[in-house]
């Protein structure tokens, strides 16, 4: 991902587990250990047809993270069962200029 830039995530669930059902969720990205930025499942597009959340990050929000690596992370609840994904790396790129255009 580069800073200053509207990226779209896609967070794909198994088949096993159908995306409509889920009542809650929420997707933590961290960066030297602090948390940087949550999204909630209010934030979120649920995209049943493929099976999957999507979300799409502003320019002020890829600017909330420094050059570097960070994590991501997908939590998830149906029902009463918890879910968590593993967590991945994330490679943070510059910009020259990382004004919100």
């Amino acid at each position: 991902m580069r800073r200053a830039t509207t990226p779209t995530h896609t967070f794909t669930f198994p088949e096993d587990i159908e995306v409509g059902d889920v009542t809650e969720a929420l997707i933590t990205y961290s960066q030297c250990g602090k948390t940087i930025l949550e999204k909630k499942l209010d934030d979120l597009e649920v995209d049943t047809e493929h099976n999957m959340f999507v979300l799409q990050l502003s320019e002020a929000e890829t600017n909330l993270f420094a050059p570097g690596k960070a994590l991501i992370q997908v939590r998830a609840k149906i029902n009463k069962t918890a879910l968590a994904s593993q967590m991945l790396w994330l490679t943070i790129k510059p910009a020259l200029n990382s004004e919100d255009m």
